[in-house]
């Protein structure tokens, strides 16, 4: 039987969530002490860190926490003070410049011994080296992260890129580009050892794999187990807190934190308990934060959003089984591609939800990437102009469900 009452947020989430603050204060004690930390953009090296026991922020992390604490005004502030335009990457950069830990989200970040980052965006490469600059600590490039770029040697990329991904992700990558990626992050791994003092074993980079690919395992069971209950057993907005356990990827750590977060879920699911209890209506939300319009949504229509932009990334593009024994070359190819963000992936997650429509922020005026591909397959798209709980996008959502769902 259905529960009759929400759900409260699940322990597991909980658990992560008050974990990375202390793990923070951790870090900042760690580094006061001499032991090194460092900053690197979110997948692009930081199992190897974590591997080294090197402790590692996030750029991207660090940002939404900045966000979600409302100072991306104040830091905006602070970056054009300095010249620079104040862009949501640089919000790291902001509170570094503005020095000042009594303001900055849990006391702001220790000095690192280094930044990593990938010269994909030259916006990004700016940022990183100046914010380099700031702390007064090295910056290493990365080359070759092509991600889902015009110049991806098989891009577009084929359909149901994603069952490729983990056994056969060789089939994805142009194998000259990986090569010099397994170089270049050879001659990372020596400089981290040179400016740490750190040694990274091979033993350990291969048991960490194995624990990252046992976490993503465990994610993908909790996550068929989401999409198949209804009404949904676990909040968007826990499903995305736990996601942090992805910054502690390759550890043990990493590992038992997911495999509580699917225990849990399999405990809800037996015994019926719910996160909305008035579902009516599954809805996919495109991006990557619960929505603000989400508890409107639910009283008002029963519509909940089950699932998000991270629903699958950590299922579809995290695992990678080693080929022919290249521990080196399998983590590489994550580095250079994580996930190819194409229609058909996303219209595969919001059919395994079983989801009544989907939502995406965009601009009216211009085309929708996804539209054509959701429409033709039977499953409604609705654009809203922002992710704002206000008058407009309650009218063009109402204005969605009532004619397009519920008619």
């Amino acid at each position: 039987m259905t529960s009759d009452r929400g759900a409260a947020q699940l322990e597991s989430a909980n658990a992560i969530r008050a974990y990375q603050r202390e793990w923070l204060e951790d870090t900042r004690q760690r580094v006061k002490q001499g032991e090194p930390f460092a900053i690197c953009n979110g997948d692009e090296f930081e199992e190897v860190f974590n591997i080294m026991d090197i402790p590692v922020i996030v750029i991207n992390y660090w940002n939404s926490i900045i966000a979600t604490k409302r100072m991306t005004e104040y830091y905006g502030d602070v970056l054009t003070k300095r010249g620079y335009p104040a862009n949501y990457f640089a919000m790291g950069l902001a509170s570094t410049i503005d020095n000042d830990p009594e303001t900055a989200p849990w006391g702001g970040l220790p000095k690192p011994a280094l930044i990593i980052g990938g010269t994909k965006s030259d916006t990004e490469m700016k940022v990183l080296e100046i914010w380099a600059r700031e702390y007064g600590c090295p910056f290493f490039p990365l080359d070759f992260g092509l991600d889902a770029v015009p110049e991806l040697p098989k891009y577009p990329p084929p359909p149901r890129w994603w069952e490729m991904m983990a056994e056969h992700w060789d089939g994805l990558i142009d194998s000259r580009r990986l090569d010099l990626r397994v170089e270049e992050e050879k001659a990372l791994i020596n400089f981290i050892e040179v400016t740490t003092g750190r040694k990274l074993s091979m033993a350990k980079l291969e048991q960490g794999l194995e624990l990252l690919n046992e976490q993503e395992m465990l994610w993908g069971k909790a996550r068929d187990l989401i999409a198949e209950t209804i009404p949904c057993p676990v909040s968007l907005r826990d499903q995305l807190a736990v996601y942090q356990a992805q910054w502690h990827r390759g550890t043990v750590r990493g590992r038992d934190f997911i495999k509580a977060y699917y225990e849990e879920v399999k405990e809800r699911v037996e015994n019926g308990v719910a996160a909305c209890p008035n579902e009516k209506l599954r809805l996919l939300w495109m991006a990557g934060t619960p929505p603000s319009w989400a508890k409107w949504a639910e009283e008002e229509y029963g519509a909940v959003c089950v699932a998000s932009l991270f629903s699958s990334i950590p299922i579809d593009s995290y695992y990678r089984a080693t080929i022919n024994g290249d521990v080196m070359r399998a983590l590489a190819s994550r580095h250079m591609v994580l996930f190819l963000e194409t229609p058909d992936w996303r219209l595969k997650d919001a059919k395994i939800h079983q989801c009544n429509g989907v939502v995406e922020t965009a601009n009216p005026s211009v085309p929708s990437f996804n539209k054509k591909l959701f429409e033709e397959a039977g499953m409604p798209l609705c654009q809203i102009p922002r992710d704002r709980d206000d008058e407009e996008v309650r009218s063009v959502l109402s204005n969605f469900i009532e004619t397009r769902l519920l008619s």
